[in-house]
């Protein structure tokens, strides 16, 4: 066989030659679901510089490396995946010209369209609100709300979420922010008012039933089935439950023991009247549920004729939830608002595992943006999960991912340093060194370790 003698910096440009390349399931995903295209169709596109989707892909992988973008830095081990500088990725996560909102919208809409074949009966829509606590007081558009769980106000931002549910998964749809006028900050962002940025910051400041309405007639429009909307008391006003009826999707909602008065016979009564001169004197006993319950059908001025069901929870506590299918069995309606607790679900996972108000920023551009990324790691993460046949909760999937991401990490790292004691050893036996050879044993290690797998093993 010919002998080589080739120099050390001949080798080394052969070894850069021969990169690693491991690819996880979130990259598998991304490019399966097409990722790159819907950027560009949502505008999220740089000219110059870092691709917009290497530095979204960098972004989505935080959580995974279990390290936030503050100390992205610190460490070397995952160095070559956040190869861009601390500021480019905050340029990226301010621009007020991407518009985050139809991006999520279109991928959203794209996975039910593969993943999903449930009859309509089984498809809802689910709207909920969560406050983000913040510390910063010097974050755009950050305010004081009323927190109900510690009974006190809470600096941050109160996060509207609209979210499809088919009985399976969860997929998020779209986010709304909203500001009260108790702001530490006065200040805003002076941008051109065409830009998604400035519309953002003007529905901040919109009340929260009327963009509830708007992110409904969002979905609607974007092709997203479902039978029913459901939500919580808080915006169950009658001008909002027809609205969205004229929309296209029926409504069950908690009530709240307020002053409108419902018309049933030639009465006009309040909800409260309802229960004491009626209601809790036709209640029966409902097996599947264990409670005693009632319904009785009314109409209200905008929506027209409404089912009403009344659950006795005590002798003095009772509670009313309200279907705008006046068809519908006392137990179906019972049913399906239940399943608004996987709202509630959404929030909890994206909080622990998601990094959901971690960002630290003080522009409402990034707020935004970082808000997208937790709805885009949800989604890959039930696309994974309904792609390998399974139900449950997330938490076991998202851990084997971290563990695979780390594993990838260090074999990428590993490998990298023993191509560097390879090249440092040429040094020595160089005259009678065969580079082929070499680059054989190179070329048959990395054949061999991208076929080691690194899947999640989600036991579920």
């Amino acid at each position: 066989m010919k002998n080589y003698t080739p120099s050390s910096l001949s080798i080394q440009k052969e070894i850069i030659k021969h990169q690693l390349n491991l690819d996880s399931e979130i990259d598998k995903s991304i490019k399966e679901l097409g990722v790159k295209t819907l950027l560009q169709k949502s505008g999220i596109t740089k000219r110059k510089g870092f691709p917009a989707l290497q530095l979204l892909f960098a972004l989505i992988l935080l959580p995974f490396f279990k390290i936030s973008l503050a100390s992205l830095w610190a460490g070397r081990m995952v160095e070559h995946i956040f190869s861009a500088n601390k500021d480019t990725y905050y340029r990226f996560l301010n621009r007020e010209c991407f518009n985050w909102r139809k991006f999520i919208m279109l991928l959203a809409s794209r996975l039910t369209t593969r993943l999903d074949h449930r009859p309509l009966k089984d498809k809802v829509l689910i709207a909920d609100d969560t406050l983000l606590a913040k510390t910063g007081q010097n974050m755009e558009l950050v305010s004081y709300h009323y927190d109900h769980t510690k009974k006190i106000p809470q600096l941050g931002y109160q996060m509207l979420q609209l979210g499809y549910h088919n009985g399976d998964y969860f997929y998020p749809l779209d986010i709304a922010f909203h500001s009260s006028k108790h702001r530490t900050n006065p200040e805003i962002r002076d941008l051109d008012h065409r830009t998604c940025g400035w519309k953002r910051r003007a529905e901040a400041f919109q009340k929260k039933t009327d963009v509830l309405v708007a992110m409904v007639r969002r979905a609607w429009q974007a092709g997203i089935e479902a039978q029913f909307i459901l939500f919580d008391s808080w915006f169950a006003y009658d001008k909002i439950i027809f609205q969205i009826k004229l929309i296209g999707y029926d409504v069950i909602t908690r009530l709240k023991r307020n002053q409108t008065r419902y018309g049933y016979g030639d009465q006009t009564l309040t909800l409260a009247k309802l229960w004491h001169d009626i209601a809790r004197h036709q209640l029966q006993w409902v097996k599947s549920w264990q409670v005693q319950a009632t319904f009785l059908d009314v109409h209200l001025p905008q929506s027209g004729k409404v089912r009403i069901v009344f659950v006795r929870a005590s002798k003095k506590q009772w509670h009313a939830f309200l279907s705008t299918n006046v068809s519908m069995e006392l137990t179906d309606i019972l049913k399906y608002y239940s399943r608004r607790w996987a709202i509630e679900v959404y929030f909890r996972d994206c909080k622990q595992m998601l990094y959901l108000g971690q960002g630290q920023s003080e522009t409402f551009d990034a707020v935004i943006a970082l808000a997208s990324l937790v709805m885009l790691r949800y989604l890959l993460l039930v696309y994974i999960l309904a792609k390998r046949q399974l139900s449950g909760p997330l938490g076991p999937l998202f851990r084997d991912i971290v563990h695979e991401h780390l594993q990838i990490a260090m074999a990428e790292v590993l490998w990298n340093r023993i191509k560097e004691i390879f090249l440092l050893s040429t040094k020595l036996f160089w005259e009678t060194f065969e580079s082929e050879n070499f680059f054989q044993l190179i070329d048959f290690i990395e054949n061999i370790l991208p076929n080691y797998k690194f899947s999640a093993t989600a036991k579920l």
